[in-house]
Parts: C-alpha cells; sequence; structure tokens
C-alpha cells in the first residue's frame, strides 16, 4: 500500500476525509487479510502544513511512527521517500533538526540518486536501496527525488536514467524478484523511466508529487499515485507464481464512511490539541483563537487542490481581486498567484465561519507579494508554463486583471484580454503583482525562471502579506463573503466561454 503528499495528520475537511488514522486502519485490514503486507509513502510530509510550521514536522514523525500500531518499535516494511517539501529547512544550519528527525524515525529513509554533503544528514535511518524478505519473495525498493528543491546540505541530485541503470541491476543481481521505485517526480518521468530498457526499469513504480490519484500502464508495468493528503490511498495486490507475478491495483477512497483506526485518532487529536494551544499562548491568546471567526461565506469557497490548481476559482478571485486593488496606486496591470501558496486543500461550505485557523492552513508559506514590470513579450510564456503539465499543480495561476481561454486538450492559453488597457493588444510593458516566491533567485520560482528579482518596482504595498489582506477583509463584511467565477479563465473542456 502507498500514500503521497500527506501534509495534515488529521486529514482535510474538518478530519472527514483522509488523515493517518484511516491510514493506519487500511493497513491493519490488510495485514489480516494478507501475509505480507508493505507500506510505502511516496514523499512530502514534514512540510509545509500549519502544524509543521509550529513544531518543525515532530507530530506529522509522531504520527507515521504510530502506522504500526506500536510506539518505540523500528518499522521494518515501512519505507519513505524525500520529497521537495522535505527540504523546506533546506539550510546548513538546519542540519541538527534534521537529523533529530531522522532518528526519531521508526521507519527507513530511501534516498537513492541524493549526494548528501559530508559531515550534513547522518542517520541509521538511511538507506540508498533496500532488499526486503516476504517469505520465498525479494523484494527490492530504489528511490528517485526531484532536485527541484536543492537544499544547502545536498551536493547532487543524480537524474532518473542513471539512477535506475545503477539501482535496478544492482537489484536484480541480489536476488529481487520484484523491484519497485518510489518517486517523487513528475508523472511524465516516471512514465519515461518506464521506456528505460527492461534490464534498467522497475517492475512498477509508486509515485508522489501530483496530488491526484494517477493509475498508468507502460507496456504492463503499472505507475501507481494517489490522492494528497491521504484522501485515498493505492493498493497494489502482488500475485508470485512459476510463471512470475502479477499486478491488480486498486484506489481506495479515505473518505468519511471509512474508519479511524482510535489509539492512532486519539494520538492525534492530542496533538492538533497542542498545537493549536502553543500557537495561542504563543502570542498570549485565550487556547481557542484559532477558532476565532473572521468571517462567513455566502457560497461555498473552492480550494480543493484538484480545482484551485487547474482551474479558476471563486477563492482564487477574491484573493487576487484583493491583491489587485491593494496594489492599483502603483498602476499594477495584473495579478498572478501561484495556486501551490494556497495550500487548504478542501472548500468552505456556503454559511460556514471562516476562522483564524483556516487562513494558517491556507497559508503556511510567507504570503508576501511584490510589484514587478517585465516586457509583455514574456506574458505569453508565463502563461504557457501555468497551463503545463495540467495535473493539478502548484504552478497554476489564479489571476486578476486579465482574461484569457485556456484549451487544455490543445494545451493552449489564447485571446488574452488586459482589463485596464481594454485591449487584446498588450502594452510594451506588464506590471504585476506577484508572491516574491516567484522572483526569489536561488529557489526553483515554482518554473517562473523568466522571473526575477531584478523586475521589481518601488511601490508602498510590496511586502503586504496575502493573508494578512485576507484577515483584514472579513471582518468588513457583515453579510459575509459572496465569492464568485467571472469567468476571467475560461476553460474549453467545460464549456464555460461566457
Amino acid at each position: 500500500m502507498s500514500i503521497n503528499d500527506v501534509y495534515r495528520i488529521a486529514g482535510i475537511d474538518e478530519g472527514r476525509t483522509g488523515g493517518l488514522a484511516r491510514v493506519r486502519a487500511l493497513r491493519t485490514q490488510l495485514m489480516d487479510q494478507y501475509d505480507h503486507v508493505l507500506f510505502l509513502h511516496a514523499g512530502d510530509f514534514l512540510h509545509p502544513s500549519f502544524i509543521s510550521k509550529q513544531d518543525n514536522g515532530t507530530a506529522m514523525i509522531q504520527t507515521l511512527n504510530m502506522m504500526d500500531g506500536l510506539a518505540d518499535v523500528f518499522d521494518e516494511q515501512m519505507v519513505v521517500t524525500w520529497g521537495n517539501h522535505e527540504f523546506d529547512k533546506g539550510g546548513m544550519k538546519h542540519v541538527p533538526l534534521m537529523n533529530q528527525l531522522l532518528d526519531q524515525s521508526e521507519f527507513v529513509w530511501l534516498g537513492s540518486n541524493i549526494n548528501w554533503k559530508p559531515g550534513s544528514l547522518s542517520s541509521a535511518r538511511m538507506r540508498n536501496q533496500l532488499l526486503l524478505q516476504f517469505g520465498d519473495i525479494k523484494v527490492g525498493i530504489f528511490s528517485h527525488t526531484t532536485g527541484m528543491a536543492h537544499p544547502e546540505y545536498i551536493d547532487s541530485f543524480g537524474d532518473y536514467p542513471a539512477t535506475a541503470r545503477q539501482f535496478v541491476p544492482q537489484l536484480r543481481s541480489q536476488g529481487a524478484d520484484l523491484v519497485i521505485g518510489l518517486t517523487h517526480q513528475w508523472l511524465q518521468d516516471d512514465l519515461a523511466m518506464m521506456k528505460l530498457p527492461d534490464e534498467h526499469r522497475p517492475d512498477m513504480i509508486f509515485g508522489g508529487h501530483e496530488h491526484y490519484v494517477q493509475t498508468e500502464q507502460v507496456d504492463g508495468h503499472w505507475v501507481l499515485k494517489a490522492d494528497a493528503d491521504a484522501a485515498s490511498a493505492i493498493v497494489a495486490e502482488v500475485v508470485f507464481s512459476e510463471a512470475g507475478f502479477s499486478v491488480t491495483p486498486a484506489v481506495v477512497e479515505l473518505g468519511a464512511a471509512f474508519p479511524e483506526d482510535p489509539p492512532t485518532a486519539q494520538l492525534i487529536q492530542q496533538l492538533v490539541r497542542q498545537t493549536d494551544r502553543s500557537y495561542c499562548q504563543q502570542r498570549q491568546l485565550p487556547d481557542d483563537c484559532l477558532y476565532q471567526t473572521l468571517g462567513m461565506t455566502q457560497t461555498q469557497l473552492i480550494a480543493e487542490e484538484t480545482e484551485i490548481r487547474r482551474f479558476e476559482t471563486n477563492l482564487g478571485n477574491v484573493l487576487a481581486d484583493l491583491v489587485m486593488t491593494t496594489f492599483a496606486s502603483c498602476q499594477a496591470d495584473v495579478v498572478l498567484l501561484n495556486s501551490g501558496s494556497i495550500r487548504l486543500n478542501q472548500n468552505i461550505p456556503a454559511g460556514a465561519s471562516i476562522t483564524v485557523k483556516h487562513l494558517e492552513e491556507m497559508f503556511p508559506y510567507p504570503s508576501d507579494l511584490r510589484l514587478i514590470e517585465f516586457d509583455s513579450g514574456l506574458f505569453q510564456s508565463i502563461l504557457n508554463h501555468s497551463i503545463s503539465s495540467w495535473t493539478a499543480n502548484g504552478h497554476w495561476l489564479q489571476i486578476a486583471g486579465f482574461a484569457y481561454i485556456h484549451n487544455p486538450v490543445e494545451q493552449t492559453a489564447s485571446h488574452v484580454h488586459l482589463k485596464k488597457h481594454d485591449s487584446t493588444t498588450l502594452p510594451d510593458t506588464i506590471r504585476a503583482v506577484v508572491p516574491y516566491y516567484l522572483i526569489a533567485e536561488g529557489g526553483d520560482q515554482d518554473g517562473y525562471t523568466m522571473l526575477n528579482e531584478s523586475m521589481q518596482q518601488a511601490c508602498s504595498s510590496n511586502g503586504t502579506e496575502l493573508k494578512q489582506l485576507m484577515s483584514d477583509y472579513l471582518p468588513l463584511l457583515p453579510n459575509g463573503l459572496n465569492a464568485r467565477r467571472d469567468f476571467r479563465i475560461c476553460n474549453t473542456s467545460r464549456d464555460d466561454c461566457m
């Protein structure tokens, strides 16, 4: 069984969907059914989330340690790999913290393609390959992690062809009957790995990085990924015979109807209460400060990731329009917000209160904004990147100040119309407001490497936090937030062009 991209120990939708207590219950069910159950996590769990912002990932490690139902016992059949968000604490100053988290882990960390700097991360929990015995069967596992986040304590990341060429034959020579690739990379790289020559490709891949279910085959070999936040898990039954083996994968939905494991749920509740209380006490506020109501919403606010990372949503519009208003005095033309910075991953029902905790979970990263100016010739390449790899990726932009038509089939962003200029003819330069992350050189910039810090323009609103804008705005709405789509992004696959 495999999960990936799990940022919340308690799940989403106020705990009604996903969460690690349901993952533990699923593992228990499988262990009652099968003699041998291998549990994999394909990366991204230490960061970012509200709780990890408070404790640097300690609660996540404590909860993952309970996935075998036993505290203080090493779990030989639980294997994780590194995701890019494991490196959010990426400075050399963070090495002691990272080593502490590793030593607290009661499971194996695989980093097959990671070349660590000498004297940095070092733990008995870390391996570059693994060979496990299940009865008469030997299972070999190697990993591959995207190099999009490059912390100071890593020298380099090997690419996926070289990693597969090294470890697949090596594991087979050690007697592996089944070789698994545990990856955290884009789907296209997983599929390309499966197209390598037979002697170099794994038998199956359990992956992460995208945040929604994917079950793909290449020449009969499965590439499998689950939903983020354990809204689902992948279960793949592997049956061996004299002729070889067969694989039958299934997606198991971990919704409200799926039971939670009581001891794990109890631990999670305890950890959440502790973190909430600590947050409030640090600010000398009442213990329930996170549940203070800032406002309410008349309409359902769409923040679930398969929506806000692929389509215009009413929440995206509200946020982008707030930014446009704030930067209007600096002659901003457009607003570009990468949806990966809006991390609530659940919808807020119509009529519901919007609390401090909603905003803290929505913006676990700094959300400071900058005004930039660039040649309008870059605008199309920015939009082309926004719609690229259109599979709920965080570089998808929520926008204000312009409209365009998105054709996912033809992979085009066309008919760009700037509202301020009331024209499809672009001015010579465009003044845009973006999160600082998109121009911060030295990081991955969500792929917007055509932008840079030298484009910054003087503006009194520079440095404004998007979280603070929303926090200040909600109490000004006595009748609540009435968020709507206005079809600024017309998606031809939804037939919603006005």
